[in-house]
């Protein structure tokens, strides 16, 4: 691409776009072209693939968030297909408009306008402290999938940052968290789908927080987890995010928290959004024609959750 589309929820630094190539190593814009050649002739011989082709600037993307490595690159993509198969409750079947109610009346989840100054995207979560009976962990995973999958389409940055507000979280949202779903989930969004996480911010003052914390950890990696930074107060979120990025509930000089998670979601449920992540839900893969076998548990990420799957 030459230039990053205007997006009415996304801005954009001053030169953004070459600077985050020079981060990844892509300063020679010829080397990026010849491996976004490389990386769509790979996926034309791969027989297992459904669909074949996906658009030169998705694959840009795909590279950058993988830091120009291609192997990288080519085994989270094959990863997200296959598991399109697998895992259809978290990739299939979206109903965009309308089956996020039940996580809204306890959730917001926005995108915050402005990148960090090392442009990376930051994503907030805060629980209201509401509970809804009808609200389950996965609901939550796949908005964040629906996050992603625009992402792919319209950001450009170099990873992602995540704010989470657990402040008043209540029983009622803690006896719905499962390890063995919080781990999928997280393999999905961070394995499949995820830019690199750069660090994840947490508040909480409950008092059952050291428990859910614990469940949460199960599905992070260590180095996921080393970077993880607890705040007692809103004050030391803004030695790593300047105020007048955050919200004006936070204290910033943004858009409030409510506004902007209906400005995403409003973006998120357009026609053409809904019509990518309904392409992506169906561009999974054809087992009986993988090459080889060569997919085992590697590709669920939770061992024991699925068989070895072999095709002569």
């Amino acid at each position: 691409m030459d230039a990053i589309n205007p997006n009415s929820i996304l801005h954009f630094n001053e030169n953004h776009l070459a600077n985050v190539r020079k981060a990844v190593g892509y300063e020679d814009v010829n080397r990026l072209k010849q491996d976004i050649e490389q990386f769509e002739d790979w996926i034309q011989k791969q027989n297992h693939f459904r669909v074949k082709e996906f658009g030169r600037e998705y694959v840009e993307r795909l590279l950058i968030y993988n830091k120009g490595s291609i192997e990288r690159a080519k085994k989270k993509f094959d990863k997200l297909l296959t598991c399109t198969n697998l895992m259809p409750e978290f990739l299939q079947n979206f109903d965009i408009r309308n089956e996020f109610v039940y996580a809204f009346n306890i959730l917001d989840i926005c995108l915050l306008p402005k990148p960090s100054d090392d442009n990376y995207r930051i994503v907030l979560i805060v629980n209201n402290g509401k509970a809804d009976e009808n609200y389950e962990v996965v609901q939550f995973y796949r908005y964040m999938i629906v996050m992603s999958h625009y992402l792919l389409m319209h950001d450009y940055c170099q990873g992602f940052e995540v704010v989470a507000d657990m402040t008043k979280i209540n029983m009622g949202v803690i006896k719905k968290l499962g390890p063995v779903m919080i781990a999928k989930g997280l393999m999905v969004v961070m394995e499949c789908l995820g830019q690199r996480m750069k660090k994840i911010h947490l508040f909480s003052s409950f008092k059952l927080f050291e428990v859910v914390f614990n469940i949460l950890k199960i599905g992070l990696s260590s180095k996921v987890k080393e970077r993880i930074i607890f705040h007692p107060t809103v004050d030391t979120l803004y030695e790593h995010i300047p105020r007048e990025q955050l919200p004006k509930d936070y204290g910033g000089d943004e858009k409030s928290l409510k506004e902007l998670t209906e400005l995403n979601f409003k973006e998120f449920s357009s026609d053409e959004h809904i019509a990518r992540v309904k392409f992506m839900s169906e561009a999974g893969t054809d087992e009986s024609r993988r090459m080889a076998c060569t997919f085992n548990e590697e590709y669920s990420g939770v061992p024991g959750s699925f068989k070895t799957l072999c095709v002569d």
